[in-house]
């Protein structure tokens, strides 16, 4: 192809690109301002944006003073600007005049058509239905696109097209990403002007829908920059641009790779690598503007280099972008200490009351009402029983590794009380932005024999059904990492799900809950110890303590690779509250699903039937900063239920 050829796609693909971005981004923005009543924070906006694209200096010498009017103006209709939007149109109409031989007929008439609709309107035709206008500009720039894709041939031209494309969408995403709202890792939004500052970002980028199938409905800062920076499956982060740069640009290269066409490519790999093995501690180390700052000029080098070894060119070489110095590039794998270790001691008290309509006899009781000594980041510090009658007890460990309690009763009159008291120590690792540490308990640290294959498995109450089935077959599409995908599951059960006791029982399925859109903590579990087994995630019920709930609580535990290593490690989340498993969580056994861990089960012999009365109290006695152990050490005794309640 001739170099003049490839130049005019490549200048195509960036200026419909940057057209229908500066459409959408006018047209989200000049809807912001009606929520934006300071007229000096309106002006403002308009200033960081011209200032983020280099157009600053030149507004100043054709407009007197910043106002919504003169901005809007400069960016959509004025001849003066050549990045205003009828300027980038008739930019692209030209380069596609002079490749007429090389395009089909379908993309010069669509075209050609699209320059001259614009010309035919009116600066009144423009202030009389602004946002109409700018609608008018961004879709037809879509549709343009799938002109192209689908009537060119995916040769030389096309490849070029999609890299000036992509060279472009990278450059404005990073441009996006530099805003005061989002330097700071923020964990939440601290207003309703942020929150709108955020919307407007998410919907400038035509992220917001994938946003919030990817993080529910919560707009928080630093998830804005993960996704539209590190995702590698929407089209329009950077990492996904500069990813597609690379492989363009290899098939451009082969099979002849001269000196020049060398060098591009090591440049779109370098920014290509730094973007896929980045993480966004390290950007915010490094602070988000310079971090992007580098990016924006490693994608001015690119094309720096492109344009001297493809199209032989004057003027690329010579743009004035510095020399990009490498990025602050994080260590592949690297070990991460630890910032911070929260410890916390809590208090729980777990009565329960049998009570049976007539004498019974031959009692059996099976009590899950402990934890272990030590689980993973919990170590259990004291325990008392009290049991009214007495009875004979044993307790051993089951194949989960759970402690079970055996209660034996020849006889009983009336009822059966208990009550188990605990004092348990906890912990949990903090990043040094507050943010929980991906944590867990390896298999190796338990007294399991239930190979994580079987929790694989189906059960009866871990069910399937055709709405789950959809959520399945969505998230196995997305490509995903395990984490990503089992964050995006529990965000999905959380949106889905509402909590409503009295609607289910301990016999509702996890299809019937999912039908119903209500239950309780039980059923949230089971749906989502689901969505996790089906994508081929092993998965674990969880029963235990978390203060405030006023009974036994249920979270799921993921099989996960972490750490440089990925070693493999049941990771805690709570999909009733929306979040991972932090120190107030005291866990107290594990297994398929709830039949595997109930608190309290039994048989008897006798006609009498019987009815369960529970109460359950946690409390934090204390929580803070501590060091942190690895290995925990036994503290006390293990205490058996003692038949006159007195500590042991």
């Amino acid at each position: 192809m001739l170099s003049r050829t490839g130049e005019s796609f490549f200048w195509i693909g960036r200026y419909i690109e940057r057209a229908e971005y500066t459409a959408r981004f006018t047209d989200v923005h000049y809807h912001l301002l009606t929520e934006i009543a300071d007229q000096d924070e309106q002006i403002n906006t308009w200033k960081q944006y011209l200032d983020g694209t280099g157009e600053y200096p030149l507004f100043t010498k054709l407009y007197d003073e910043v106002s919504t009017a003169s901005v809007l103006e400069f960016l959509t209709i004025s001849p003066y600007n050549p990045n205003s939007l009828v300027n980038l149109i008739s930019a692209a109409r030209n380069n596609a005049r002079g490749i007429q031989d090389q395009i089909s007929s379908e993309i010069w008439y669509f075209l050609n058509d699209f320059y001259l609709s614009l010309n035919k309107k009116s600066d009144r035709d423009f202030w009389a239905d602004t946002h109409n206008f700018l609608r008018y500009l961004c879709h037809t720039s879509y549709t343009l696109d799938g002109v192209f894709g689908s009537t060119m041939t995916h040769d030389e031209g096309w490849n070029f097209y999609r890299l000036g494309k992509n060279v472009e969408r990278g450059s404005r995403t990073a441009r996006l990403l530099d805003q005061p709202i989002l330097s700071q890792p923020a964990t939440e939004t601290r207003g309703i002007s942020e929150y709108h500052r955020c919307l407007a970002i998410l919907k400038a980028a035509s992220a917001l829908e994938a946003y919030r199938k990817f993080y529910s409905a919560e707009l928080v800062p630093r998830k804005i920059v993960q996704f539209l920076l590190f995702h590698n499956k929407f089209p329009r982060s950077v990492r996904f641009t500069t990813t597609l740069n690379r492989r363009l640009l290899e098939r451009l290269s082969s099979p002849n790779r001269r000196p020049e066409t060398r060098q591009a490519e090591r440049l779109a790999g370098q920014l290509a690598a730094d973007l896929e093995f980045g993480s966004l501690e390290e950007v915010y180390k490094t602070g988000l503007s310079e971090f992007l700052s580098q990016v924006i000029t490693q994608l001015d080098q690119v094309t720096n280099k492109v344009g001297k070894a493809f199209f032989g060119a004057s003027g690329y070489s010579e743009l004035p972008t510095p020399e990009a110095a490498p990025l602050l590039r994080p260590l592949i794998h690297s070990f991460e200490p630890v910032q911070r270790v929260v410890k916390a001691i809590l208090l729980a008290r777990h009565q329960f009351h049998y009570k049976y309509t007539a004498p019974i006899s031959q009692v059996t009781t099976i009590v899950r009402l402990a934890p272990p000594q030590h689980y993973g980041m919990q170590r259990r510090l004291d325990l008392r029983w009290h049991v009214d009658p007495p009875a004979d007890y044993r307790h051993f460990t089951d194949a989960f590794g759970n402690m079970v309690w055996q209660l034996d009763h020849p006889h009983i009159e009336k009822e059966i009380a208990c009550t188990v008291e605990m004092r348990i120590e906890t912990q949990a690792k903090y990043q040094q932005d507050q943010v929980l540490a991906p944590q867990g308990v390896t298999p190796q640290e338990l007294d399991c024999a239930v190979k994580p294959t079987e929790l694989s498995q189906l059960t009866k109450l871990v069910d399937n059904s055709d709405s789950l089935y959809q959520i399945v077959r969505r998230a196995k599409g997305r490509g995903l990492s395990p984490l990503e995908l089992t964050t995006s599951l529990m965000n999905q059960v959380y949106a889905h799900m509402r909590y409503e006791p009295g609607e289910t029982h301990v016999g509702t399925t996890a299809s019937q809950a999912f039908a119903l859109g209500v239950g309780v903590c039980q059923d949230y579990a089971h749906i989502f110890l689901s969505l996790c087994r089906q994508v081929g995630l092993p998965a674990r019920y969880v029963s235990g303590y978390l203060p405030g709930e006023g009974q036994m609580h249920a979270w799921v535990e993921v099989l996960l690779p972490l750490g440089a290593k990925e070693m493999p490690t049941w990771m805690a989340f709570d999909p009733t509250h929306h979040c991972r498993c932090d120190e107030r969580y005291i866990t107290v056994a594990v297994g398929r699903d709830y039949q595997d861990v109930a608190p309290t089960s039994g048989h008897y012999s006798g006609e009498s039937s019987n009815q369960l009365q529970t109460t359950v109290a946690v409390v934090v006695e204390s929580q803070g900063v501590g060091e942190y152990w690895q290995s925990p050490q036994l503290m006390l005794q293990e205490t058996s239920p003692s038949d006159h309640g007195q500590e042991q």
